[in-house]
C-alpha cells in the first residue's frame, strides 16, 4: 500500500509541476519577460549615469540629496546603470521637481489626531553624456500619502521612495 501512494503522490507532483512550469513556457516563446530582465532607457544596465542636477522650487534645503541618494540606491538595486557621482557618464539625468507639499491639521478642535498629507510631482529628463543631447524625458509623475499620527519627515521620506521607483518603473516602459 506505501508503494501505491508513492506512485500517487509522484503522479500528482509531476501533473503539480506541468501545471505550474507549462505556461511559463508558453509565455516566454510569445516574447513576455520579467520587467526586470527588459531594457530600460538606459540600455542593459552597463552604461554609467550620474545626477545633472535637481530643479526645486521649495524650502527644503534636505530635498535634492535625498532624492539623489533614493535614485542612486534604485537604479543600483535595478541594475538600470552603473552610477557615478563624477566625471564622465553615459548618460545624466536632470530632475525636475515641480511641486512638493506637507500639509498637517487637526481634524476637529474635539479630537487632537493629527493628519499628514504629502505630495510630490516631478519630471525627470534624460541626457546622453557625450553630445548632451535629450534621450528620454518622464513626463509628469505625481504621488501622494495621507497619514494619521505619523513624523512629518518619515512621510516626506516615503513619499520620496515611492516618486522614485514610479519614476524608474517608467524607464522600463520602452514601448
Amino acid at each position: 500500500m506505501g508503494k501505491y501512494l508513492r506512485e500517487i503522490s509522484a503522479r500528482r507532483m509531476t501533473a503539480l509541476l506541468l501545471c505550474c512550469f507549462l505556461p511559463a513556457l508558453f509565455c516566454a516563446g510569445c516574447g513576455y519577460t520579467l520587467a526586470a530582465d527588459s531594457p530600460s532607457v538606459l540600455g542593459d544596465g552597463l552604461r554609467t549615469l550620474k545626477v545633472k542636477g535637481v530643479d526645486y522650487p521649495t524650502l527644503h534645503p534636505w530635498l535634492p540629496n535625498t532624492l539623489r541618494s533614493i535614485l542612486r540606491d534604485e537604479v543600483g538595486a535595478r541594475r538600470l546603470a552603473r552610477w557615478v557621482d563624477s566625471g564622465p557618464a553615459d548618460f545624466t539625468i536632470q530632475i525636475n521637481v515641480l511641486s512638493f507639499t506637507n500639509r498637517e491639521w487637526i481634524t476637529s478642535e474635539l479630537d487632537t489626531t493629527q493628519l499628514f498629507a504629502s505630495s510630490i510631482t516631478l519630471e525627470a529628463v534624460v541626457y546622453s553624456g557625450t553630445e548632451n543631447r535629450e534621450v528620454w524625458r518622464s513626463g509628469k509623475i505625481s504621488y501622494s500619502e495621507y497619514e494619521a499620527e505619523v513624523d512629518e519627515k518619515a512621510l516626506s521620506g516615503s513619499i520620496l521612495k515611492q516618486i522614485i521607483r514610479r519614476l524608474c518603473d517608467e524607464m522600463r516602459n520602452t514601448f
